[in-house]
């Protein structure tokens, strides 16, 4: 297993926060990366509609900003998604991938969720805000040994209602997992475990996502196919990248090719 084989000087550290309500605004610094983990749904939506063409995403915390924002756009073909627990927003389309991706291409995406769009505004603070889910989680990792590999990352799992996930912990063990095996990293005990937890549960990501409260809360609303669908590893090589100075988050190409990248 990956764990016991770590060895040598670490030059990155890597840890893990088990919900978005653990985020302490003021311990971002200069130099930390934020990577974000809502893998039921927000950040494998994210992923997905960005990898199908969407314009960007546009992140917002309640239903109010996001018709707020929705009023605001002048020349941009927007759709609207969002969820409150659960339950979609009226008027919304909910934010469920395989529709979603089939009708954002060149669209910007409004999106609002209980959990993931509110880890991704808490983490504002720091240098560079990532998604991920299973769907990119080798591409994220590739990232972020090229451009990160000095800084201190921090998986930030979403939760769900300001309790612990099993599937953004088992999201962030596989990044962990992906990490580790591109290089040496010092490990937080939180990381550790989240990677201990992967190893147990690899190519098993379904069947726990099925025994998940939100995982089950996904089947009772129909959505089996759409468990299916983000419960596949490395399925796409999109990096979707948050800017906090323009509130969007665009494939990390995107900003490198126009000089804007973080």
């Amino acid at each position: 297993m990956l764990l016991s084989r770590l060895r040598g000087s670490s030059v990155s550290k890597i840890q893990v926060v088990f919900k978005k309500e653990d985020i302490e605004p003021t311990k971002w610094t200069n130099h930390s990366v934020a990577v974000i983990f809502d893998v039921l749904l927000a950040t494998s939506t994210i992923t997905s509609v960005l990898a199908n063409g969407a314009k960007d995403v546009l992140p917002v915390v309640n239903e109010a900003e996001a018709k707020r924002k929705a009023a605001d756009q002048v020349d941009a073909t927007y759709l609207l998604s969002g969820e409150y627990n659960g339950v979609t927003i009226r008027d919304f389309h909910h934010p469920n991938p395989l529709w979603l991706k089939k009708h954002v291409y060149n669209r910007r995406l409004i999106l609002s969720t209980t959990n993931g769009t509110v880890a991704i505004k808490k983490s504002e603070q720091a240098s560079s805000i990532y998604m991920a889910s299973l769907l990119n989680v080798q591409a994220v990792a590739e990232w972020l040994t090229k451009k990160h590999s000095h800084h201190t990352i921090t998986l930030v799992c979403a939760g769900s209602g300001g309790s612990f996930c099993l599937e953004d912990f088992y999201g962030a063990g596989a990044l962990v997992s992906k990490l580790v095996g591109k290089g040496s990293w010092e490990m937080s005990d939180s990381a550790k475990a989240a990677l201990l937890f992967y190893e147990q549960y690899i190519d098993s990501a379904f069947s726990l996502f099925q025994q998940s409260k939100v995982g089950e809360m996904l089947l009772n609303y129909g959505l089996e196919k759409d468990l299916h669908y983000v419960a596949r590893e490395n399925v796409y090589e999109t990096v979707p990248l948050y800017s906090s100075r323009e509130g969007l988050i665009k494939e990390v190409n995107s900003y490198a090719s126009s000089g804007q990248e973080d």
